[in-house]
């Protein structure tokens, strides 16, 4: 008779350590599901999207929001931004004067803040209590990001590193047009009243911008792995290297680069010349090559990453498009639409996806 006295002894015992347990993961999940709730989030698996970044490349709201206000400080542009190397050795050259510094202080004081805002646009208790300023907020975010987009047009021809700069530049000019189309879409679809729709195409639009966080992030990670490859060479002027020691007030390293000078010891700022890839903080213009060869590259790893995650995201929440679909049909009927429920850029309109229809009550 000890025996089953013993068994039952133990079961209490462990009865007693899986409730206190559960009380320990009952407490955690309710702190976890205050703070969820406080921001008006429905799920938790929604709150991450807002917080965190995913280190394989995915880019998320809090991210975007950390970037952006670490970035702030580049609005001191002949300052901060100039001694910052204008993000690395060499690019201050193209944005001293001219168009270009005109497009570069543009870009930044409108798609830092629109960064900062598009945060708020996403926090479901701004959109449930404060409508009108959901509104706002979205316009104004719309009306920075286009005028960010032309900005960067003005930015872009610069051939700052040789051939490879054609890389870069047909990623940015792609960025440009998938998150004006992106935003063009969102608008579309809000007036439309299509909620779901819109909820989709301002995610798509958010992680698209995304894109470059995630490339910096990689780019300091392969510049010292081409670097100790070897072999890999920029092309920049004499002109560009002259106007970097100047700035630095050191002298041109004439050993370095003799072909940059005539006989007679003055600068042919027309040349161009080779220059390695590699991180010798000593050598600022291969520090310099070394994180613009790799960019273009990528910038194309990212952009793809980033599109794949946001679609993942957005097939991982098929509830809450289905919930923003209801509300939408809801608005739609109220306002007289025809096809309510699909009366925005809907797959079952355009293509060949069975007709929605409202579930029954």
């Amino acid at each position: 008779m000890a025996k089953p006295k013993e068994n039952q002894t133990v079961a209490s015992s462990t009865g007693a350590d899986s409730e206190k347990d559960a009380r320990v993961v009952s407490g955690h999940a309710a702190r976890y599901a205050k703070v969820y709730s406080f921001f008006g989030f429905g799920h938790a698996y929604n709150f991450p999207l807002l917080l965190k970044a995913v280190s394989a490349g995915v880019i998320f709201a809090g991210g975007m929001l950390a970037f952006s206000l670490s970035r702030l400080s580049d609005l001191d542009f002949d300052h901060h931004f100039k001694n910052g190397f204008a993000l690395v050795p060499g690019y201050w050259y193209y944005f001293h004067v001219g168009p270009r510094r005109v497009g570069m202080i543009m870009h930044l004081a409108t798609v830092l803040p629109a960064s900062i805002l598009m945060v708020l646009q996403f926090t479901p208790v701004i959109r449930k209590k404060f409508i009108t300023f959901h509104r706002i907020n979205g316009y104004t975010v719309l009306t920075l990001l286009l005028i960010s987009n032309g900005a960067a047009c003005v930015v872009l021809p610069h051939k700052q590193g040789g051939g490879s700069r054609t890389s870069t530049q047909t990623a940015e000019a792609f960025l440009v047009i998938i998150t004006t189309v992106g935003m063009a879409m969102a608008w579309w679809n809000i007036r439309r009243k299509q909620i779901d729709q819109h909820r989709a195409w301002m995610l798509r639009t958010m992680f698209y911008m995304g894109t470059i966080i995630t490339s910096r992030v990689i780019n300091f990670i392969s510049a010292p792995i081409i670097s100790r490859l070897g072999n890999y060479y920029g092309v920049w002027s004499c002109d560009e290297l002259d106007f970097l020691y100047k700035n630095l007030q050191v002298p041109f390293p004439e050993t370095e680069y003799p072909q940059c000078l005539f006989p007679n010891g003055t600068l042919d700022s027309s040349l161009r010349v080779a220059v390695e890839a590699t991180v010798l903080q000593t050598k600022p213009e291969q520090f310099g090559s070394s994180h613009i060869q790799p960019f273009g590259a990528n910038l194309w790893i990212c952009i793809a990453v980033h599109i794949i995650g946001v679609e993942i995201y957005l097939g991982l929440t098929p509830r809450e498009t289905e919930r923003l679909r209801v509300i939408s049909y809801e608005k739609q009927l109220e306002a007289g639409y025809a096809n309510p429920g699909s009366a925005g850029l809907t797959v079952d309109r355009w293509g060949d996806a069975e007709k929605w229809t409202p579930p029954s009550k």
